[in-house]
C-alpha cells in the first residue's frame, strides 16, 4: 500500500484566477520532489455555487438560458487565460446543466435531488478545466470522478440526504493501491458524493473541506493541505473584526470547535476525519504561498487562554415544548434547519439552528412554532469564545457552555453581534497579545 499520499484541497478562490494555476502547479511539484503522491481535490470557481443556486430559481421561471451561456463564458475565458482548448468538453457539461434546468422548469419543481445535480456541475467544470491545465504543464493526471469513491450515509429528510450529507471514510488500502497506479497526480471534486444508488449528494455548502478529509482519511494520507485566500485561521474574521491574529497552531478539537460555530475558513466536517486517523492539517494561502499559515494536530496553542471568537450572525433559538427532542429535531432538519447546539436549561431543552434550505422561504416564527410545538425566536446572532479553561461569565447574556470550559457561546441580537465581537476581542484576545509580547 502507498502511505506517501498527500491531499491537497484549492477552495475557489484559489482556482478561479488563472495567475493562481501557477502556484498550485509548484505545490504538486513540489509534492512529488519530496517523493510524495499529490491527490488534488479543487471547489468550484468562486462564486459559480451562487450563480447555480440562483439558475434553479432562474429555471422554475423558465429564464434560465442566459444564466448558463453566463456560467459557459465564466469557464471558457479561465481555459483561454490558461492556454487550453477546452471548448468541446466544457459544452458538454454544459449541455448537461441545460437538461437539468429544463426539467425543472418542465416539472416546475426544486427537488433536492435537482439541487444537488444542478449545483455539482460547478465541481465538474472545474476540475476538467484544472485537468487539462496539469497536463498541459507536464503532469501525469487522472481525473477522478469523486462520486466513485465516496457514498453518502442515509439521512433523515430528502433536504438533508441530497444537499448535507455525510459519508465513510474508512481506511482503503485497495483504493490507495488502484489510484496509485492511475496515474502520478490525482484530481477530483470537492463537495460531491453519490448515495447507494449512485445519485449524486452533496456534503453541505463550502463542503470540499470535507471532501477532502475523508480522503485523507480513506488513503491514510500523510497530510492534508487546505489551500485558501487567507494565510491560516484567524482569532475572528479579519474581513469585520479588528486587530485578527492567525493561530499558527491549534487542536483538533480548538479547530473543530470554531469551525461549527462560525469560522468559515474551514468546514465543520473536515476536522473529524483527520483527527480519527490523526492526519495533521495545513491551511495556507495560495496567494501567499511562503506565509506559514495554521497547522491542525493534537497539538494546542498552549500561549493563549483564549484562542478565538467565532460568530454565526443569523441564528434562531427554539424552546421545546415536546418531551421527544427527536421528533423536534427531525422536524427542524425537514423545514431546512441545521442545529449548532442543543442544552438542557432550567429543564427545557434550548436548539440554537442555522436556516440552511436556499430553494425555499424560511417559515416564520409563528408558523415553526405550530410545526415543532416550541417557542422560536429568530433575527438573533451566536458569539463563541474558544479556547482553553474560560474563566469569563459573561453575565449579561444568554450563555451556552461545554463542560471543559474551553467554549462558551453567548446569544444576542443580531444587529448587536460584531460590536459585541470586536469587544470581547479587544478584551480577550487583543490584550493578551500585547501582554504577551505577540503583537
Amino acid at each position: 500500500m502507498n502511505n506517501n499520499w498527500i491531499v491537497l484541497k484549492f477552495g475557489g478562490s484559489s482556482v478561479a484566477e488563472s495567475k493562481h494555476w501557477n502556484t498550485i502547479a509548484q505545490q504538486i511539484q513540489r509534492c512529488l520532489d519530496e517523493h510524495q503522491q499529490p491527490f488534488i481535490v479543487l471547489s468550484a470557481l468562486k462564486n459559480v455555487s451562487n450563480l447555480l443556486e440562483a439558475l434553479l430559481h432562474q429555471a422554475l421561471s423558465g429564464v434560465h438560458q442566459s444564466a448558463i451561456d453566463h456560467i459557459k463564458e465564466h469557464h471558457l475565458r479561465l481555459a483561454n487565460q490558461l492556454g487550453l482548448d477546452a471548448t468541446d468538453k466544457i459544452n458538454s457539461i454544459i449541455h448537461q446543466l441545460l437538461k437539468y434546468s429544463d426539467e425543472i422548469n418542465l416539472t416546475q419543481t426544486i427537488t433536492p435531488e435537482s439541487h444537488a445535480k444542478v449545483l455539482a456541475i460547478g465541481e465538474i467544470l472545474s476540475t476538467t478545466i484544472g485537468c487539462e491545465y496539469l497536463k498541459k504543464s507536464g503532469f501525469n493526471v487522472y481525473w477522478q470522478d469523486a462520486r466513485e469513491i465516496l457514498i453518502s450515509n442515509n439521512a433523515q429528510d430528502d433536504w438533508h440526504h441530497f444537499t448535507s450529507n455525510q459519508c465513510d471514510y474508512s481506511q482503503d488500502g485497495n483504493l490507495a493501491d488502484s489510484l496509485s497506479e492511475k496515474a502520478d497526480v490525482i484530481v477530483t471534486q470537492g463537495f460531491i458524493a453519490a448515495d447507494e444508488s449512485g445519485k449524486t449528494v452533496l456534503l453541505g455548502r463550502e463542503g470540499s473541506d470535507t471532501s477532502a478529509a475523508y480522503f485523507a482519511a480513506k488513503l491514510n494520507a500523510c497530510k492534508l493541505e487546505i489551500w485558501t485566500d487567507v494565510s491560516g485561521i484567524y482569532s475572528s474574521n479579519p474581513g469585520e473584526i479588528n486587530n485578527t491574529q492567525t493561530i499558527p497552531q491549534l487542536s483538533y478539537q480548538q479547530a473543530q470547535q470554531m469551525a461549527k460555530f462560525g469560522a468559515k475558513v474551514l468546514h465543520p466536517g473536515a476536522v473529524k476525519p483527520a483527527l480519527e486517523s490523526n492526519i495533521p492539517i495545513e491551511i495556507k494561502n495560495t496567494r501567499l504561498p511562503a506565509d506559514r499559515g495554521s497547522k491542525i494536530s493534537a497539538v494546542s496553542e498552549s500561549e493563549r487562554k483564549v484562542l478565538a471568537v467565532v460568530y454565526e450572525s443569523k441564528v434562531t433559538q427554539v424552546i421545546a415544548n415536546s418531551d421527544s427532542n427527536e421528533d423536534v429535531l427531525f422536524k427542524l432538519g425537514e423545514s431546512g434547519f441545521e442545529v449548532l447546539l442543543t442544552e438542557m436549561v432550567d429543564n427545557q431543552t434550548h436548539i440554537i439552528a442555522i436556516y440552511k434550505n436556499s430553494d425555499m422561504p424560511q417559515l416564520d416564527d409563528d408558523l415553526l412554532e405550530k410545526k415543532i410545538d416550541g417557542k422560536v425566536v429568530s433575527n438573533l446572532a451566536l458569539v463563541t469564545v474558544v479556547g482553553n479553561d474560560i474563566q469569563e461569565n459573561f453575565q449579561n447574556y444568554q450563555r451556552y457552555f461545554d463542560e471543559k470550559k474551553n467554549r462558551i457561546s453567548l446569544l444576542c441580537k443580531a444587529e448587536d453581534c460584531l460590536a459585541i465581537v470586536q469587544s470581547i476581542h479587544d478584551k480577550l484576545i487583543d490584550t493578551q497579545c500585547r501582554n504577551q509580547g505577540m503583537l
